[in-house]
């Protein structure tokens, strides 16, 4: 690939994200007129995400936080789960003297890091090295298939709806069928 083809792709990028993002940008309007900024949720959105753009790492929004950014849950939210590689919560937890509370204990689920920094009145969980157990062992659930949607100054990442109603399938809990079923009803 040629410079001009790689500025080219990097411009399609962009756009592409912009597209994607315009109807996560009404969502995100309609959030800001609901109890859910009353609740401290767009706040502690933006703090989190302030404090992981700052590293140099990929990292998306999921669970009920990316349900709601996704217009599909009004709230109020009860926590915000954010996935991140398991070497950028190794770092963070360093960086900040942060306590690791992932336990081992869930047959289900498997984290290296669980981190609960205190970024807003609601709770954030920083998930470092999430898996998954299926029939087929554990799977690591990674980026791809990411959008990207600001909230006040920030970058946020969130999983496509397509992806993240794939991560709930795999997740296979009554809750994430809902969800899923859910997504795959819009």
């Amino acid at each position: 690939m040629t410079s001009s083809d790689s500025k080219r792709a990097t411009c399609c990028t962009s756009k592409t994200l912009v597209l994607n993002s315009w109807t996560l940008r009404q969502d995100i309007e309609r959030l800001m007129k609901t109890s859910i900024k009353e609740h401290g949720f767009i706040d502690t959105l933006e703090n989190a995400a302030r404090l992981l753009n700052l590293q140099d790492t990929h990292w998306m929004v999921f669970g009920g936080a990316a349900m709601a950014l996704h217009g599909f849950e009004r709230g109020p939210v009860a926590d915000i789960d954010i996935l991140l590689p398991s070497q950028a919560a190794a770092s963070l937890s360093d960086q900040f003297s942060w306590r690791n509370y992932a336990d081992g204990r869930s047959p289900r689920f498997r984290s290296d890091y669980v981190l609960r920094p205190n970024l807003g009145p609601v709770p954030v969980e920083l998930i470092g090295g999430f898996h998954v157990m299926t029939a087929s062992g554990w799977i690591p659930i990674e980026g791809g298939g990411i959008q990207e949607l600001h909230v006040g100054l920030q970058r946020v990442f969130l999983p496509t709806r397509e992806r993240l109603a794939a991560i709930f399938r795999l997740c296979g809990r009554e809750k994430d069928h809902r969800r899923a079923a859910l997504i795959d009803s819009q």
